[in-house]
């Protein structure tokens, strides 16, 4: 293999991981908020709808005043939901911050 095509095989390689980590970094925020939306379908008490789950995760969402802001609100949810098999009502009220309370949701006080 000759100087020239070794270099187009590595310049190829090295566009497909450009492109590949391009790709990454675009969808994990949706992979996430995917993983988290399903998560909180299992373990939701339930008498609590699967729509009125992914409106609530809407608004909390877009309360939220970044993409990084969001990606720590679906990480913090995430966390707290890998600890319990079935959330409890009391649980469940304590995910969801109240709309005049400054503090940041979450099932760990």
């Amino acid at each position: 293999m000759t100087l020239r095509r070794r270099s187009l095989v590595m310049v190829g390689f090295l566009a497909f991981a450009a492109a590949a980590y391009g790709i990454a970094r675009r969808s994990a925020p949706a992979m996430v908020r995917h993983v988290v939306e399903q998560s909180l379908i299992q373990k939701a008490p339930a008498d609590v709808g699967e729509e009125s789950i992914r409106r609530r995760l809407d608004e909390l969402l877009r309360a939220a005043p970044n993409e990084e802001a969001r990606m720590r609100t679906l990480l913090r949810i995430s966390q707290d939901l890998e600890k319990v098999q079935e959330l409890t009502r009391d649980e469940w009220a304590r995910l969801w911050p109240q709309p005049e309370s400054g503090d940041p949701p979450g099932i760990r006080h």
